[in-house]
């Protein structure tokens, strides 16, 4: 599926220090004191005591301490609630309290519930911490009162109209909350609360609870700019010199040894953390219990962290096989009722697949078509279900209008979960289409930004390098893009047994090496000679002490188009979505169907086309450097589909000529007659 490329307007930054592409990038997000953004002083930490009920807290504890009540730390099961159970528990534990911690598992679901709470007092629990989680735990804070416990709520998530009844409630989006940061993760909020009772500056906390500080910041995707950024920036600074047997071990399991053993030259990044260190410690909470990461985290033996951590590791390889697994099914699904795709919410549902993995499984499936995808696994009589949204369709707001179906839900705009009653999945799926027909005439598509269209003098190692000042890079400061407009394609070759292609463009004078790993050499329909324009991230690679450019596409299209102009895209897009509800048999403003009814002649023109292609994307890429706008051509091929011309795959997107003994007589087309009948009658 197509994504909108999109071109910041801003003017590149005034901050030139750091050459002419780390001054577009800066530009482009609208930073306008980079001295401030790049500064590295005490100053960008903010006192803890601005958080609301910090003093109710820090007192509670020491309270706490002075009796010898024993305190509990209540976690979550993801990165961020382990890291922040993990912080929390060695810091009470390290001032001699008797401190216990406890994080759910995946199928007591998120957050406090009865049970645990029951056990929990059963122990001798006087206080219970929440860390990542009790701001909307109204009905289990009444339970806690009941057995004769303190609530201490340090949570991130955003809150409700009621809440809880605690001793303190510490969460920066708090209304009436006046600390600057409000998007702390889990893991920042404990980290405040740790300063505050170490009556300490932040800076000197982050020395030892920096490296999970920064590891749970990176996989909350929170934003990484103002306090995340710095605890990021320190904490990744600090993994070289963690003491944290058990860390280290992780990060030796996660393949990173070696950037371990030079992290004090060149600090982990925030992209290895993210992709080889947080889902081992998720795949934890996925397939057993998170107890194994906390336990691994807090191991100080060194022989039985490395098992632990290879354990970890196992657990990770797992959630891969599951995620094949599902995705096959997945594909199995979409190719057998193809229309599926042209709704607007993309719903897939299936039996036993596992619940800690279909939040991935709907993220894979947004970047694949671009558009909300909501993943439901059934097991009986109930259903659990995760969303994940793109541009500025409302996840929380689609989930909210079938309140009534769900027996428990909960998100934000970008991503949901919940939970309903299997029968009930077909009106869920009904109402949902009703929320987005009601709410968006045109769906949102997925969008991809560049910072900046750099001249090919532009791009050397010395630039490249100066990018990382910015770094590092996430939700909120992603790694830069940069559009290539106008590249001569002009070799190709597979790497890896084709698993991913290694190509050659000439832009303006120059040649770069460009590495596609979004597709096989198979899958790689571009010849030599076309030209296109290209998203691209640009890294430094290192070989024999020998820098290079290491480019690797995001997005690729011919340039006939003309994608820079928002105009075209504009058309683009609405063509795609015309298509679309031709398909749902909605009806189109009588003034389209001319344009989407095509001539013989551009039947025979796309046949040809066909004739020499393999995928969809190449058919209607092809068509458009033609003339042809996109519902035009997604309706001829439908018109040779219903023909038997040929057929498609819609899971995978190819396009497969069948041999045919006689010519078709395509007059008696269905498809065609319709849309002439509604060009004759529009109203009706």
């Amino acid at each position: 599926m197509y994504k909108k490329w999109n071109f910041s307007s801003k003017p590149p930054s005034e901050f030139v220090e750091l050459g002419q592409l780390a001054s577009d990038v800066l530009g482009s997000r609208g930073i306008v004191d980079a001295r401030s953004f790049f500064s590295d002083t005490t100053a960008e930490f903010h006192e803890p005591f601005l958080l609301k009920d910090m003093d109710k807290a820090v007192t509670l504890i020491k309270d706490a301490l002075a009796v010898g009540d024993k305190i509990t730390v209540f976690g979550d099961y993801d990165c961020d609630g382990v890291t922040s159970t993990v912080m929390l528990y060695s810091y009470l534990t390290a001032l001699g309290s008797e401190v216990a911690w406890y994080v759910p598992t995946r199928d007591e679901g998120y957050g406090l519930n009865a049970d645990a709470v029951t056990q929990i007092a059963q122990n001798g629990t006087k206080l219970l911490i929440t860390v990542d989680n009790g701001v909307s735990a109204v009905t289990e804070a009444e339970l806690i009162a009941q057995k004769g416990m303190k609530l201490l709520i340090t949570d991130h998530h955003t809150v409700p109209e009621t809440l809880p009844v605690a001793e303190a409630i510490i969460n920066p989006k708090q209304r009436d909350c006046p600390y600057p940061c409000k998007t702390l993760a889990g893991c920042g909020v404990v980290l405040k609360l740790i300063a505050a009772l170490e009556s300490a500056p932040t800076e000197d906390v982050l020395e030892q609870y920096g490296d999970l500080a920064a590891i749970g910041t990176v996989a909350d995707v929170v934003e990484l700019k103002d306090e995340n950024r710095s605890i990021v920036l320190h904490g990744l600074r600090n993994i070289a010199y963690s003491e944290s047997v058990g860390l280290r071990c992780l990060f030796k399991a996660a393949g990173l040894a070696d950037a371990l053993e030079n992290a004090e030259n060149e600090p982990i990044s925030a992209t290895a953390v993210a992709f080889m260190v947080a889902p081992r410690i998720n795949a934890a909470g996925r397939f057993a219990d998170a107890g194994k990461a906390v336990e691994l985290l807090l191991c100080e033996n060194h022989e039985l962290a490395a098992a632990k951590a290879q354990e970890l590791s196992a657990f990770n390889n797992q959630r891969v096989e599951e995620e094949r697994r599902i995705l096959e099914q997945v594909n199995a699904l979409i190719a057998a009722a193809p229309a599926l795709l042209n709704e607007r919410v993309l719903v897939l549902s299936g039996d036993k697949w596992h619940h800690g993995v279909i939040g991935i499984i709907a993220s894979r499936m947004v970047t694949r078509f671009g558009k909300p995808c909501v993943i439901i696994t059934t097991d009986g009589e109930t259903a659990k279900g995760s969303a994940r949204s793109v541009g500025d369709f409302s996840m929380i707001g689609a989930l909210t209008y079938c309140k009534d179906l769900l027996t428990r839900f909960g998100g934000h705009a970008g991503a949901g979960g919940f939970s309903l009653k299997t029968p009930d999945i077909a009106s869920f799926k009904a109402r949902l289409s009703e929320y987005a027909a009601k709410e968006y005439d045109i769906m949102p598509a997925a969008q991809i930004t560049a910072d900046s269209l750099p001249a090919p003098s532009a791009l050397t190692v010395d630039n490249i390098e100066k990018l990382q000042h910015i770094a590092p890079f996430g939700e909120g400061n992603p790694t830069p893009v940069f559009c290539l407009k106008g590249c001569d394609l002009v070799h190709k070759r597979p790497l890896k047994e084709g698993k991913y292609i290694l190509f050659t463009v000439k832009y303006c004078d120059a040649e770069f090496k460009v590495l596609d790993f979004t597709r096989a050499y198979v899958d790689f329909w571009y010849k030599v000679g076309d030209r296109v324009d290209l998203m691209v991230n640009i890294d430094i690679n290192e070989y024999n002490d020998t820098k290079s450019l290491s480019i690797k596409v995001i997005d690729m299209r011919l340039a006939a188009l003309n994608w820079c102009d928002s105009a075209v895209q504009t058309r683009f897009f609405a063509a795609a979505d015309a298509y679309e509800k031709l398909k749902r048999d909605e009806r189109l403003d009588s003034k389209l169907y001319a344009r989407i009814i095509p001539t013989d002649e551009e039947l025979k023109q796309v046949y040809g086309i066909i004739k020499e292609s393999f995928c969809l994307d190449q058919i209607v890429q092809r068509a458009a450097q033609s003339g042809l706008n996109y519902c035009k051509a997604r309706v001829i091929a439908d018109v040779f589909e219903e023909a038997g011309l040929i057929r498609f795959d819609a899971a995978k997107g190819e396009v497969m000529l069948n041999q045919v003994s006689e010519k078709a007589d395509l007059t008696k087309s269905v498809l065609l007659n319709k849309l002439r009948a509604c060009l004759v009658s529009p109203s009706e």
